[in-house]
Order: C-alpha cells, then sequence, then structure tokens
C-alpha cells in the first residue's frame, strides 16, 4: 500500500525578474558585423561581398565561396567513371559554373565557365586560391583555366 501525504503539495513559486540581468536588445547588430553583411549580401553594388580585395571581409567571403566550389565539385571528381567530368556548380549570389574535368599525365585539368559576368570576375581574383584549394583537396596538381560563357 502506498502512503498518500495528507497535506497539498508545494507549488514553486514564479521566479521574479533579476535585477542584475542585462536589459535584452532586440534588433541591435554591432557596427563591424552589419558592415559584413552588409557587404556580402549587397546586390545593388557591382560586386560587392566577392570582390578581390585582400580585407578581412572579402578575403574571408572568397574564402567561403572556394570552400563552397571544392565541397561542390571534389566528391564528383572522385565519384566519376565517365572522362571527362562535365559538371554544373552553383554558387550562391554568382550563379552557375559550368566545370569540365579530365586528368592526363597526373595533373588535374579543370575549365571553369562562368555564367554571369560578377562569377568570372570573381573567379579571375580567387583563380590561384581555387587552383591551391582543388590541389590540396585532390591530393594531385591542378591546372585551372577559366572561361567566360556570358548569360544567354
Amino acid at each position: 500500500m502506498t502512503q498518500v501525504q495528507a497535506s497539498k503539495p508545494e507549488r514553486p513559486r514564479p521566479r521574479e525578474p533579476r535585477a542584475e540581468q542585462e536589459p535584452a536588445l532586440s534588433g541591435v547588430v554591432p557596427w563591424e558585423q552589419g558592415r559584413l553583411f552588409a557587404q556580402l549580401l549587397d546586390s545593388d553594388a557591382e560586386g560587392a561581398g566577392y570582390g578581390t580585395s585582400a580585407s578581412g571581409a572579402g578575403g574571408a567571403a572568397d574564402t567561403l565561396m572556394i570552400e563552397a566550389m571544392t565541397a561542390q565539385l571534389v566528391p564528383r571528381i572522385h565519384g566519376s567513371a565517365q572522362w571527362p567530368l562535365q559538371a554544373m556548380l552553383y554558387l550562391p549570389r554568382l550563379g552557375r559554373i559550368n566545370a569540365s574535368v579530365r586528368r592526363e599525365q597526373g595533373m588535374w585539368h579543370i575549365e571553369l565557365a562562368a555564367e554571369q559576368e560578377l562569377a568570372a570576375r570573381w573567379l579571375g581574383g580567387v583563380r590561384q586560391g581555387c587552383q591551391d584549394r582543388l590541389a590540396e583537396a585532390l591530393g594531385q596538381p591542378v591546372e585551372l583555366h577559366l572561361v567566360h560563357v556570358g548569360a544567354a
């Protein structure tokens, strides 16, 4: 047999707001972060955020975009049974980039054709970084060629 308490169980009291808590600021972004996001997401400024500048924000955006491109291309290269490999990559705010990949004499030959002018300019500015990152990911030398197709 189970014993039941005769008195009512005590309910916990609602918490009172503490005076030492900082007041919540809604919608306030530190200046540096606001500037970074403005550069990354500004579609009105020609090439803003994806330029070839060596500034911290531009360099970080370039690095992220190179990583995104590498993450799309390298698994396709490793998993392909048909050569040359034809692949379409998509980078946010830059659009589609067609890739043609072949391997000759222990070296990867990768041709990238941007459909948009902004993407073509961006690729021209980060060509060496893309080549180096792809070579690192593939474990063999990479020769990167850029071709501008233009919008249809």
